[in-house]
């Protein structure tokens, strides 16, 4: 080694010495070496240094999930993937992602077998990039299956009685799916409302829905194409369903809906009320479609100008 590389050497030195330690690396280098006294040691120390240098690996970063509440990285399990193929699996998959993010956002128990939402077949087609008869078709395959189970739910408007889009039924464990009664007859939209903010499947018949509006439309959180996304996921419709949630989610639950239910009737300061008519419907002792029903009575009222007090009207319509 020539007067010139050692230098070079010597100027990063105490940092390439300090860093070989730190690996576990004996480092040597003498003088002898740039004088050429013992050229063969020189070789046979550097090309140690080289080579048993462990090697350093950073680990990839994990992608994060999409979507509010949406499930974790695995798009299906595996139980589906022995019932559904190509057409039906896609649609199976889609439909067990917002069932997992509505459990997820709803904390609802993990014994929980299936998870029943609204959502029209026109949204869910148009996600797919499909037609709705062809949504149909898949979602024949996967009810004979037992994955889904799914039916029209009619509402009224103006009078008069329409479908106001489909009740899905979708198993998040293996077993079969099934719709009940209080399924089908629940009070699922205001379809007066939707229209009147422009938020219907009509309306989304020429833009693609993401997975997220999917799952907000699902939670009752609906939306035009050109309005902005709703800020959370927690809201009234999640009232029946603090029953199916687990222990240890509750309380954050029930402050999160307290709060909304707060500012959504501008009775600020009752936030506690709130919560204990949410406490009654986790103990039984308040049916949570009558509740939800009084609250969207109330906003109704709201909407028309005659409620001062919303909060103090609920109250009174719960009383009686």
């Amino acid at each position: 080694m020539n007067e010139a590389r050692y230098q070079a050497l010597k100027k990063l030195g105490k940092a390439a010495i300090r860093l070989a330690q730190a690996l576990g690396v004996e480092v040597s280098f003498a003088r002898e070496e740039a004088e050429g006294e013992n050229q063969t040691s020189s070789v046979q120390e550097r090309a140690t240094v080289i080579e048993d240098a462990p090697r350093v690996e950073v680990p990839s970063r994990t992608p994060r999930v999409e979507g509010v509440g949406a499930p974790p990285a695995s798009h299906e399990p595996r139980w589906i993937l022995t019932v559904a193929r190509g057409g039906p699996l896609r649609l199976a998959t889609l439909l067990y992602r917002i069932a997992r993010g509505i459990a997820r956002t709803r904390r609802m128990a993990r014994c929980t077998g299936a998870v029943v939402f609204h959502l029209p077949v026109e949204m869910v087609a148009q996600h797919l990039g499909v037609d709705r008869t062809t949504v149909w078709r898949w979602a024949k395959v996967l009810k004979a299956a037992g994955v889904l189970d799914w039916r029209t739910h009619y509402g009224t408007l103006n009078g008069t009685t329409v479908a106001t889009g489909t009740v899905w039924a979708v198993r998040i464990r293996p077993g079969r799916a099934k719709l009940t009664y209080d399924d089908l007859t629940h009070p699922w939209r205001n379809l007066e409302e939707d229209i009147r903010q422009g938020a219907t499947a009509w309306a989304w018949r020429r833009v693609r829905p993401d997975f997220k509006t999917l799952l907000l439309w699902a939670l009752g959180a609906r939306r035009g194409p050109g309005a902005p996304a709703p800020e959370g996921a927690v809201g009234p419709w999640a009232i029946p369903y603090l029953q199916e949630a687990e222990k240890g989610q509750l309380p954050g639950l029930i402050t999160a809906i307290a709060e909304h239910l707060e500012g959504l009737l501008r009775d600020y300061g009752n936030r506690r009320y709130y919560a204990g008519l949410l406490w009654k419907v986790v103990r039984g002792e308040l049916n949570p479609w009558a509740l939800l029903n009084a609250i969207q009575r109330v906003q109704v009222d709201m909407r028309e100008g005659w409620a001062r007090r919303p909060g103090a009207l609920l109250a009174s319509r719960l009383k009686a």
